[in-house]
C-alpha cells in the first residue's frame, strides 16, 4: 500500500537526485580569459569598434564563458557598476599602461582589472574622451602621474563618481 509517509520518502529522494544534478553544473570549469582584439570588435557598452581608438581597452569574461570587450577602461567600469553584471563576471581584465604603447595597446599586455591601478584626472585621451590609465603596478602609475598628473585610485575605489567625473571632463574639453 502507498502511504503518506511513503509518498514523502519518495519525493524528498526525488528531490535530492535533483539538486545531486545542479551541482554538479556548477562545479564546471569553464576557461575564460583575455582574447586579442579584432578590426570589427565593437565596445559591449557603446558599440564603437575597439580597435580604431587609443587608450586602454578591457575584457570581462563571464561565468558562461563568453567574453565582452570595451573600447575603454571606463566604459568596462560603466558595465561591472551596473547591479546585474556582478554576478556573470568571472574575471575582468584591462591593459597594462606600462607595459604596452598608448596609442595601440598590444594584446598580450592584459592583466586582471581587480588588481590593477588606475589613473584619472589625467590628459590622455581614449575612445571615448578622458579615461582611467591603467597600470600593473603602483609604480607604474605614480611615474605615469610624474609625467601626466592625475589622480591615483585602485579598483574598489572606481565608483560611479569617478565616471560622472569622467564625463564631465569630457563635456568641458569639448565645449
Amino acid at each position: 500500500m502507498f502511504t503518506r509517509r511513503k509518498f514523502i520518502i519518495l519525493l524528498g529522494g526525488v528531490s535530492l537526485v535533483g539538486l545531486t544534478g545542479c551541482g554538479s553544473e556548477d562545479q564546471e570549469v569553464v576557461s575564460c580569459g583575455p582574447v586579442g582584439i579584432e578590426s570589427g570588435d565593437e565596445c559591449a557598452v557603446c558599440g564603437m569598434f575597439i580597435a580604431e581608438y587609443p587608450g586602454p581597452k578591457a575584457q570581462a569574461c563571464l561565468r558562461d564563458g563568453r567574453v565582452l570587450k570595451f573600447c575603454s577602461t571606463s566604459d568596462m567600469f560603466v558595465w561591472l557598476l551596473q547591479p546585474d553584471s556582478v554576478p556573470k563576471l568571472k574575471q575582468a581584465y584591462v591593459h597594462d599602461m606600462g607595459v604596452t604603447e598608448w596609442d595601440s595597446p598590444g594584446d598580450d599586455a592584459y592583466i586582471e582589472a581587480d588588481v590593477a591601478y588606475y589613473v584619472t584626472e589625467q590628459p590622455m585621451m581614449g575612445a571615448m574622451g578622458p579615461t582611467l590609465a591603467s597600470f600593473g603596478t603602483e609604480e607604474e602609475a605614480r611615474a605615469f602621474m610624474a609625467e601626466h598628473e592625475g589622480r591615483l585610485l585602485t579598483y574598489k575605489e572606481v565608483d560611479v563618481q569617478v565616471l560622472n567625473d569622467l564625463a564631465r571632463a569630457h563635456i568641458r574639453r569639448t565645449m
